[in-house]
């Protein structure tokens, strides 16, 4: 990827070589690329090379709220609807992969409701103690463990892992459904 091509519309670049989350390089055409084009605008730090603020990086708002819809109506939705019929059993049991699905639902999905909502990117801790002041008491117990399974501290606000399950799933739904004004429908699988 060259610097030009930080001044386009990221959706019009070829695929390139990318790390994903399973820490294996793909050539995608990635459209997460609409988030990092954004991210390096808001708060790109300069490691090597020409400071950032001499680049031109393309930035679209309206652009950017439309992937996080779409993203929150496709990928969200598919996850909500899933979680819909899952149980305990169904969750991994490596106590570390489980605990980063369950953060990964809570706050990830967030995250991305409070850009719908405020405008601006932020972290994913930082969107959820947004979301202890924004969103209904009825949420503050399951955002509440989304943030210490986040920062691996503290002891559990859940005794029984199905109580756990429960509440992301209705959190998870909750925000879809918010966010695109569609009620989440699960599914048979």
């Amino acid at each position: 990827m060259l610097a030009a091509d930080l001044a386009c519309d990221p959706r019009t670049l070829p695929p390139a070589p990318e790390v994903i989350s399973t820490r294996k390089l793909e050539i995608l055409a990635s459209p997460s690329r609409m988030i990092t084009w954004h991210e390096l605008a808001q708060a790109g730090i300069t490691i090597t090379g020409p400071e950032l603020s001499t680049l031109q990086i393309w930035t679209d708002k309206q652009a950017l709220h439309d992937y996080t819809v779409d993203n929150l109506n496709t990928y969200w939705r598919r996850n909500a609807e899933g979680l819909a019929r899952a149980t305990p059993a169904d969750l991994p049991t490596d106590q570390r992969e489980r605990d980063y699905l369950l953060t990964h639902c809570i706050l990830a999905s967030v995250r991305l409701h409070h850009l719908l909502v405020t405008g601006e990117m932020t972290a994913k801790s930082r969107a959820g103690h947004w979301a202890l002041t924004h969103c209904d008491e009825r949420w503050h117990r399951v955002l509440t463990e989304g943030l210490r399974l986040r920062d691996a501290t503290g002891t559990s606000g859940y005794a029984d892992q199905a109580d756990l399950l429960a509440d992301v799933r209705d959190f998870l739904a909750h925000v879809v459904e918010t966010a695109t004004g569609r009620p989440v429908t699960p599914t048979n699988a």
